[in-house]
């Protein structure tokens, strides 16, 4: 199964720092370990009601399967548990996202 990953970030490049608020990130940074490609896009839900459970919906339809942030609240916790989408998360509050990556593994 292909792995799609989904980094919540402060900001619009690989240099930016991994934000902990998940439904209240600035960009997400879409990652590709087999591929080795990303894409960033702001967060279009990050002023709106429930943000997170709005934002896992979003990503789900774009084939994410893990998400990597810092915190998340309990009803996005329950909706991924029943999607089945792989919740890391990272206590580290300044690390860059290029860093978030270089740990990812490719699948073998």
């Amino acid at each position: 199964m292909k792995k799609l990953y989904a980094i919540s970030s402060k900001g619009k490049t690989l240099k930016s720092f991994l934000d902990v608020r998940f439904g209240r990130c600035e960009s997400i940074v879409i990652y590709d370990p087999v591929k080795k490609d990303h894409a960033i896009m702001d967060n279009p839900f990050r002023e709106a009601d429930h943000a997170g459970i709005k934002l896992v919906n979003f990503l789900e339809k774009n084939g994410v399967t893990a998400i990597i942030t810092g915190e998340v609240g309990p009803m996005v916790q329950d909706k991924l548990e029943k999607d089945k989408i792989q919740l890391i998360l990272l206590e580290e509050e300044r690390i860059k996202i290029e860093e978030v990556i270089s740990r990812i593994k490719v699948p073998k």
